[in-house]
């Protein structure tokens, strides 16, 4: 798993909007095994979501806010998350997003107001 962080997160930075919606969907895959977090983080990939919520295809929101969830069930990325303005971006996914996207984000949502 760690070794195809680098080359996805490169996609994720350089590739075309189809491109990072389909590298964030692989993302969020990965993120559901915990451990990964860290591995996410630390390969810079949490701007990279928050940038693609901001300006991605609907597909890619949709993706982002999934993996953003998936970092945020655990509570130190909390501060992180938040940090990188996500939430308003989350707030405008909720009101004006896919279906699919609007429950994204309220999961992530969510998780940041839990305890």
């Amino acid at each position: 798993e760690a070794g195809a962080l680098p080359p996805l997160v490169a996609l994720l930075r350089a590739g075309t909007e189809k491109g990072k919606a389909c590298v964030a969907g692989a993302i969020g895959r990965l993120a559901r095994d915990v451990p990964t977090h860290a591995l996410i983080l630390e390969a810079s990939a949490l701007p990279l979501l928050v940038a693609l919520l901001r300006a991605g295809t609907e597909q890619g929101k949709e993706n982002a806010a999934d993996v953003i969830a998936e970092l945020a069930s655990d509570p130190p990325n909390r501060t992180l998350i938040l940090g990188e303005g996500a939430l308003p971006l989350l707030v405008a996914l909720l009101r004006a997003g896919t279906e699919q996207g609007k429950e994204n984000a309220a999961d992530v949502i969510a998780e940041l107001a839990s305890d």
